[in-house]
Parts: C-alpha cells; sequence; structure tokens
C-alpha cells in the first residue's frame, strides 16, 4: 500500500499500532509526542504507569516501550515510508526513549524491516495456555535468529540442563518475590532515570480512540497522548517545547 502523504488517517493507524504492542500486565507505560514538519515521533516513558514493586528496576517498562517503538515502525514501512530509529537521544532526558523519524517514501512497502508485519499486530493476542512439548523446527529457529541479528540482538535457544536450571532460577525468584514483596519494593526507591522522573503535566489529553474491542482494557491510542486529536485537516502544526 502505498500513500504520497502523511495525513491523519495513516497517523492514526501508525498511532493505534504502536499501542497495540504487549507491555507488562497491560499497563501501556509510554507517552507520544509529534513533531508534524518534520513527521518525527518522540515515544516516551510513562513511569506512572509502571508498576515498580514488580519491575522496581524499569525493565519490563523498557521492553514494553521497545515493543511499542517496534511496531510504531512495522506501521510506518507498511505504509511506504522508511523508519529511521535512534533509541535515548538525549542523555538529559532519560524519559525520552526512543524518536521514529518518517524519512521518505519508498517504493517498497513493509519491506524496510525484511518483511510486512503489519496484519500480524491485529492478530497477535495474550496466550495463558501451557507451552506444549513439541520443539520448533530447525528452519524456524534459523529465522528468528536472523531477525534477532538484524535488530542488533542474539537469540539463543536453551536446552535440556540449561532449560531446567532457568526453570529452577525463575521459580526462586517468584518464591522469594512472594516471600519478601516489601524487598522488592524497596529495591526501585534507589533507582534513578525512569522512575525518578516526575510525569509532566500534559496541557491537553485526549484519547487518540476507543476501546478496541477484543483486546482487553487497552485503548485504540494511549490516552497519555500529548498528540491533539485528528481531525479532517490533518494533526496539528504546532510542536510543545516541554519534556514528554
Amino acid at each position: 500500500m502505498e500513500n504520497t502523504s502523511f495525513g491523519a488517517a495513516i497517523l492514526k493507524s501508525c498511532f493505534s499500532a504502536a499501542v497495540a504492542a504487549p507491555s507488562i500486565h497491560n499497563t501501556q507505560p509510554w507517552r507520544f509526542r509529534l513533531d508534524s514538519d518534520t513527521v518525527t515521533f518522540q515515544v516516551c516513558a510513562a513511569p506512572e504507569r509502571g508498576m515498580r514493586q514488580a519491575d522496581p528496576t524499569g525493565r519490563a517498562l523498557l521492553l514494553s516501550v521497545g515493543a511499542c517503538v517496534f511496531n510504531l515502525r512495522v506501521a510506518l514501512a507498511h505504509f511506504g515510508w522508511s523508519p529511521v530509529t535512534h533509541s535515548l537521544p538525549s542523555p538529559e532526558d532519560p524519559g525520552l526513549l526512543a524518536t521514529v523519524w518518517a524519512a521518505e517514501l519508498t517504493a517498497r512497502t513493509g519491506e524496510e524491516l525484511g518483511f510486512d508485519l503489519y496484519e500480524a499486530i491485529w492478530r497477535r493476542h495474550s496466550s495463558r495456555f501451557p507451552f506444549s512439548d513439541r520443539p520448533l523446527p530447525v528452519s524456524v529457529c534459523d529465522e528468528l535468529r536472523a531477525v534477532a541479528r538484524a535488530e542488533g540482538a542474539w537469540l539463543h535457544f536453551s536446552e535440556g540442563v540449561e532449560t531446567t536450571r532457568l526453570l529452577r532460577m525463575t521459580a526462586e525468584a517468584e518464591r522469594r518475590n512472594r516471600l519478601h514483596a516489601d524487598r522488592a519494593a524497596r529495591a526501585g526507591t534507589g533507582c534513578t532515570g525512569i522512575w525518578n522522573r516526575r510525569p509532566t503535566r500534559v496541557c491537553r489529553e485526549r484519547p487518540w480512540g476507543r476501546r478496541t474491542p477484543g483486546r482487553g482494557s487497552c485503548c485504540a491510542t494511549s490516552p497519555h497522548s500529548d498528540i491533539p486529536k485528528s481531525s479532517p485537516r490533518g494533526p496539528s502544526r504546532r510542536t510543545r517545547s516541554s519534556p514528554c
């Protein structure tokens, strides 16, 4: 699907895709700002939506926002734009986790990431069913490793003794958290960066969309966005200079 302009409809679709990302307990700990002149998205942490006790170091919050940024990149690529991403672009503002710039229209749609995953965004959902014992095909494992390398990551599949050790460590960590819940809460009090940032007062808080059917309690876009509601005239041209 190729487009020649970045209108309100595409903008809304990109944000809807971004907030459809998985997050810790569906907290959606992110907020957005948009520079509509350069079509640059700023993706910020929303620490007030995080879970300090379950996630005292903010690691799960960062993973959640990372999934959100990936979905945004997938959506931009799907609509024919080349997304340019910068992680942690401002050392002075640790809450600004990424910027994504829609650099230019390309002749290819969805191929910036190797393949178009846009439709898969809407099929993804949480599953509470237990894992089966059926091993993944070797071809699937190889493909997943290749995709991880393309994203600058390393994927390792544990087997045998290593898997047993990881499961034992996970069970012990969960047991300690249950027995010493107050210790997990105190662990986050000394952390700097995300947890110590005071949430910025948003001048205009408007949800971008309504509740998405069949997707739990999440909205079509983040209710903590600092972006004006879409209109037939397109997004607002004003860019706020305050931090996210």
